[in-house]
């Protein structure tokens, strides 16, 4: 048979798998998202696109960055606790393709691109919450996920095209000081499953989570020792939740993109309980086209300037009634 016959079998049989999948995910309970706000600019005449990043700090606001309809290096900065009141404003000109934005402290706005080319300017910038760039910094480039902590530290994880490159992002997770100098990076041969592509990264406090493709272990990452909680029951998933021993994975493979799936961490290591149900907005239509956060206990979850907010509590009232 010539490869041309083999193929679009080969893909029909895919296609197949996919939907007796999704027609399984589909019949699963629902866990809707609550809406907790919404995120504007201070005038749409001049910002009038939906954001070109968002992200939620350490204390719990949300940050979107606006680009200028006509000067696309001028760029405007707000914070949001919810609601519809803009917390914080402030303009600053950079001519970084912005896709993080995290908070750091004393005001301070830390601004990355997910790509940084070798000979390329710095892919980082702290500003001040008067609009004053403050430094500059290279992260490494592929950058998957991207967070800060009260104390400023600014955890980086990488996808797998960062592999090829030297530095911190070949490590597949690194932290770095508040000043972007790298203090600490995952550990390479030493007994540790690799972080080939950082699917996951959750940050509560000085505490980091992973689930790292390929082998889809559960790492916890604190006082610079990472430790390896033992084989996810859920592979590909793309967010995680966690509280103490108690978390849940969110997403999968192709079909299972909105599929939520609870986990406690035992002295056997990590594994399933309660049931498995999946995201729907509050309307209970499909959660599509979503940006998210991961932050603890809690998913944050925004569409252009909407926010959604659903917690491992809403989970576990959610799993309590059946």
């Amino acid at each position: 048979m010539s490869d041309d016959v083999a193929m679009p079998r080969s893909h029909a049989k895919r296609d197949r798998r996919s939907l007796k999948r999704r027609l399984e995910v589909l019949k699963l309970p629902v866990l809707p998202l609550t809406h907790h706000g919404y995120l504007e600019p201070t005038d749409r005449s001049e910002w009038p696109d939906e954001p070109e990043a968002v992200g939620v700090g350490p204390e719990g606001m949300a940050y979107a960055v606006w680009r200028h309809s006509r000067d696309a290096r001028r760029k405007q900065v707000t914070s949001h606790v919810g609601g519809s009141d803009i917390a914080t404003a402030v303009e600053v000109k950079s001519d970084l393709r912005v896709w993080f934005v995290q908070s750091l402290p004393e005001g301070r706005l830390l601004l990355a691109a997910a790509r940084r080319s070798d000979g390329a300017a710095p892919n980082a910038e702290v500003w001040s919450d008067g609009g004053e760039l403050l430094l500059t910094g290279d992260l490494g480039d592929a950058i998957e996920e991207l967070m800060t902590t009260p104390a400023g530290s600014v955890w980086v994880g990488y996808f797998d095209e960062a592999l090829g490159g030297s530095g911190p992002q070949g490590h597949g997770l690194a932290r770095f000081t508040p000043d972007l100098s790298p203090d600490w990076l995952y550990p390479i041969n030493a007994g540790l499953p690799p972080v080939f592509d950082c699917y996951t990264l959750n940050v509560h406090a000085e505490r980091a989570y992973i689930c790292p493709y390929t082998d889809f272990h559960l790492i916890s990452i604190a006082d610079g020792k990472a430790v390896d909680l033992g084989v996810a029951p859920h592979r590909s998933a793309h967010g995680l939740l966690m509280r103490g021993g108690e978390g849940a994975f969110l997403g999968g493979w192709g079909p299972e993109y909105d599929l939520v799936t609870p986990i406690r961490i035992t002295r056997e290591g990590v594994e399933t309980f309660g049931s498995q149900c999946r995201i729907v907005m509050p309307d209970g239509t499909e959660a599509q086209g979503l940006r998210y956060t991961f932050r603890g206990d809690t998913l944050h979850a925004f569409h252009r300037g909407t926010w959604y907010v659903v917690t491992l509590n809403d989970l576990f009232a959610a799993n309590a009634r059946g």
